[in-house]
């Protein structure tokens, strides 16, 4: 699953997020960047339930089969 980190938001939000996947979810997710925009990706269930329990103020869940990479 795909997550948008909230515009004005910067690598620090990324970390803490990071950090705390690893201590309380599987860990394995990655960073993408795209037009400016950035995007944490899990592929592990517990974490993205982590993400939309935990992180819903700071990411947005991105339909994955949109691939412009535009915010809707």
């Amino acid at each position: 699953m795909k997550f948008l980190l909230h515009h004005g938001l910067g690598y620090s939000s990324i970390h803490r997020i990071g950090n705390y996947l690893r201590s309380h979810g599987a860990g394995r997710h990655w960073i993408e960047r795209y037009r400016g925009d950035v995007f944490l990706v899990v592929s592990d269930e517990a974490d993205e339930a982590i993400l939309r329990k935990e992180f819903s103020d700071l990411l947005d869940a991105v339909n994955e089969t949109e691939t412009d990479g535009i915010r809707r």
